[in-house]
Order: structure tokens, then sequence, then C-alpha cells
């Protein structure tokens, strides 16, 4: 087996070495570097991975310096950048539901009342819509394939999922089976798979290829709210949030459910794990966040600083920092191996070093993760903003509001 090149993943950091047997197939194995910063001692770093990597070899020594040296003048991205609007999108007549962007922020899918998806694209001056028809009721939900956005897939009231070409718009698949409304969508890592959550209590486990319900996730005692594929190159966790209070764990290669977790007190609103999929953190109605081992099950910290409903939260690419949003208007964010407060961020009426938010104060604010100032206030829209998301390089943030339009911010420099 031969090295035949390194590949650079900026965020989170890491290494993936590609190789080719005699035999002629590939090999890649991924290096996580997590932990990379300035203050990392590279040549020592670069000792230890020549020493654990047989496809390494002191020749490669002065490549992996520089490629490290690269890779952390990349995560000390300054966070004074300024954002300008560049683009401004009416998408639908009536009430956007959600949206879902490319790694690169120049495709954007939504969903609509209209019982309609459409596909935003931009390059230059030129705009390109296509619109995604063949649902009968509201569109509810949508995602992308990251990092591919190759294809999108689309839950709606009419009980159906779709898997559609991004290149053509053409209708790949219809995902059939749920006896209620469909809530939430997405792909595994791979792409190979979609899941799907219903208010008939019941998650879903699609083959994108075939269009057939691999499981059925059942168990849950009220309408599955949420779930969430692990991060990892197999995708072979799932976790599943309901209003019944419950989370449960899944084995996503059998359709097995391998631990059930009494995690709040009221509905749970969001699941998410960290990068190494070891971690998860849900969020709920009750006013709370949690944070669990997923091979125990055991409640690893109580996070209770908002003073109503938890509607959103995540980890930085990194999985050192997690950040929860609520009604209250407030975003906590806190160190992941000591649940410390790290910052506190409020004012509404990628990289990981910085937070985007949406507000009912018609906005989206940029914040400093660290410190939790207030980096810039994105205005324009004349209603609600209910999402806000940062590019994969943090070059551009994408916004969508009540007022049915969607809004692209560049970076100036």
């Amino acid at each position: 087996m031969r090295l035949e090149q390194i590949y650079v993943r900026h965020y989170p950091p890491g290494l993936r070495l590609s190789s080719r047997q005699s035999n002629g197939s590939r090999h890649h194995k991924s290096i996580d570097l997590v932990s990379l910063g300035p203050e990392t001692n590279l040549r020592l770093l670069v000792n230890q991975l020549i020493e654990k990597e047989a496809l390494l070899t002191k020749a490669h020594t002065h490549r992996l310096y520089d490629i490290l040296h690269g890779l952390i003048d990349k995560q000390c991205i300054a966070h004074d950048t300024e954002y300008t609007l560049v683009k401004t999108i009416k998408a639908h007549m009536q009430p956007l539901t959600n949206i879902s962007i490319s790694k690169q922020a120049n495709l954007v899918a939504t969903s609509s009342y209209d019982k309609t998806a459409k596909l935003l694209r931009w390059k230059g001056g030129q705009d390109d819509k296509v619109v995604l028809r063949g649902h009968e009721g509201v569109v509810y939900c949508v995602a992308l394939n990251t990092p591919y956005s190759s294809h999108a897939v689309t839950g709606s009231f009419d009980k159906t999922c779709r898997v559609w070409d991004t290149t053509t718009g053409t209708c790949k698949q219809v995902l059939a089976g749920h006896e209620g409304e469909v809530v939430a969508v997405g792909f595994n890592s791979p792409g190979t798979k979609v899941g799907s959550c219903s208010m008939d209590c019941t998650a879903t486990v699609w083959d994108v290829a075939t269009g057939k319900a691999e499981f059925d996730l059942t168990g849950h005692a009220a309408e599955v709210s949420c779930f969430a594929f692990d991060q990892s190159k197999s995708s072979s966790f799932m976790a599943t949030g309901s209003c019944d209070s419950t989370v449960r764990l899944w084995d996503a290669r059998y359709g097995e459910c391998f631990r059930s977790l009494h995690a709040h007190a009221a509905d749970v609103s969001t699941v998410s794990f960290n990068h190494q999929s070891n971690l998860l953190l849900t969020t709920s109605t009750d006013g709370t966040a949690k944070v669990w081992d997923v091979q125990s099950g055991k409640s690893l910290f109580i996070l209770n600083d908002h003073s109503g409903e938890v509607t959103g939260a995540c980890f930085n690419s990194t999985g050192s920092l997690m950040a929860t949003a609520g009604i209250d208007g407030h975003i906590y964010v806190y160190d992941t191996l000591t649940a410390q407060r790290r910052s506190h961020c409020s004012g509404h009426s990628g990289e990981g070093g910085r937070i985007v938010s949406a507000g009912a104060d018609h906005t989206s604010r940029v914040w400093q993760a660290q410190t939790g100032e207030c980096l810039q206030v994105l205005r324009g829209h004349d209603d609600e903003v209910f999402a806000a998301h940062f590019s994969y390089d943090g070059a551009a943030v994408v916004t969508a509001s009540k007022d049915n339009a969607v809004r692209v911010f560049t970076d100036n420099s």
C-alpha cells in the first residue's frame, strides 16, 4: 500500500490519507486533529503522526509541517469580518417553512406552505430558480446532502418525502409510508440514507437509491419531533427526540433501539451529535439542555440558564464548545468538557469561533463565541427571522424570514 494524496479538512481540522493497494483498490483514512491550534508544537505533532501512521515517512516531514501550519492559520481567521447584503430573493408567495444551504452557500433549498420547494442558485449577477412540484400538502422541511448538494429531500404534510436531483430538479424517489405529517428530514453523512420523523410517533430510515424503507423506528408514545444521524463516515447511530419527553438512540445499520433516555420533563425540541459522535446534546421546552454520553446513556450535564423553552443547540466544529438558544432571546455558550458557561449572547427583542443567530426582532446577529460580543447586526428583513446559517468557511451568511425572503450576506474582505 502506498500513499497517493494527503487531503485537508479545515473544519474541524483533520487530514485524510488516500492510498492505493497492490490490487489497485483505493483506501481512505481520516485523522482528526480537533485540538490543533496556535499553541500546538508542530514538530512534535509531525513526528507523532509519522510514528503512528504507517503510510507516512520521514520524507513527508516538510509537507506535513506546511499542511499543519496552514490548518492553524485557517483556524485563526479574524473575527472582525463585516458582512454585506448581496442578494435578496423572494422565494415563495406563501410562508417559508425551512431552508437548507450548500457548503459554499451558492445553493439554497427552501420549503413552503405553497406545497412546493425551490432550489435557488446564483453565480455572479445571474439567478436560477427551480421549482420542485409534486407534494399535495405543505412542504414543511427540506435538507441537502452536504457537502455534495447533489440531492435534496423534502418532507410534507401529505405524509410523504421526496428525493430530488438538484441539477435537473427531477424527483428521483417518493418515500411513502408514514401515517402522519412529516416534520423533519435529513441525509446521513455519506448521503446514502434519508431519515424522517412524523406526527405518527415514528421515524423511518430510507434507502436513497431504491426509495424503500429500511427501518421503521417505533417505540415513542407521541410525535417524533426531531432526529439526527451521527457525524461519522458510516453514520451508524441515530437519535430521535419526541413530544413524549424521551430520546431514543438507534443502531442505524439494523434499526434497533439500544438506549432509551428519559431525557426531559416536556417535549424534546432538538437532538445533535458532536463531531466525534460520542456526545449527544438535547434541548426541550422544559427550559433545559442536556449532554449525554452516547455509549452509556449517562446524563453528563444539565444546562438550565434559560428562562423559557430551549429551541436550538449545537456543538462547534471541533466539539470544544456548545451553544444553546431559547425563546427568552438569549444564547449561552458552554465548555463541552466542564459545562462551564463561557459566554452569554443577548440583544434580540463553520469555523466554530462565531455564532449566527436568528431573531424575532427581524435581525440576525453574529457573535464571538468565546466572549459573547455581538460583532454585527444583519438587517433588512421585514418580519421574524427563523433561520440563519454560515457557509462552511464562514464567508457567507444566509437568512430566511417570515417575510418570505431569503437574504445572502458575504464577507467584505
